[in-house]
């Protein structure tokens, strides 16, 4: 387990850039994808988060949060894909209930998926639900306004 405190949206934005570095060179990629589920409260960082992790693959999102889309599929750019990560899917699971709500969304096919990672923001939401090959990241408030405390397990 790893803790670390950010000081301001930017900090959190660069250690999603750095998880995503970590990450995109997992040889478990070629074979599976890789879960990463945020845990915390409204407003904790973890759209912030995920925008610098997508950033480290050339992905711009237009609107950050898939609150109201529920899933948005990404592409990681040519010139910044490691040939591991190809796909990227960012969830918001606030609205979900169950497996029969991921079933709807596709995402019996998305767990099969190699070079692929799904960021899912809510994950507890989702009642039933086993993640293979995942990694929770946990937000939280800290002593001050910009300050966020993040546990990698």
């Amino acid at each position: 387990m790893i803790k670390i405190i950010s000081f301001s949206s930017k900090v959190t934005k660069q250690i999603g850039l750095s998880v995503a570095q970590q990450i995109a060179h997992r040889e478990s990629l070629v074979t599976a994808p890789t879960f990463i589920l945020l845990e915390g409260d409204l407003g904790a960082g973890k759209t912030t988060f995920t925008v610098g992790f997508l950033e480290y693959f050339g992905v711009k999102p237009k609107a950050a949060s898939p609150t109201f889309t529920i899933m948005k599929h990404h592409r990681s750019k040519e010139k910044y894909n490691t040939k591991q990560i190809l796909d990227i899917y960012h969830m918001d699971a606030y609205r979900l209930r169950s497996k029969k709500d991921l079933d709807m969304l596709g995402f019996n096919d998305i767990k099969k998926r190699p070079h692929t990672v799904v960021l899912i923001e809510w994950p507890g939401n989702i009642k039933g639900v086993k993640f293979q090959n995942a990694i929770r990241i946990k937000f939280e408030y800290g002593e001050n306004e910009t300050e966020r405390g993040i546990e990698i397990k």
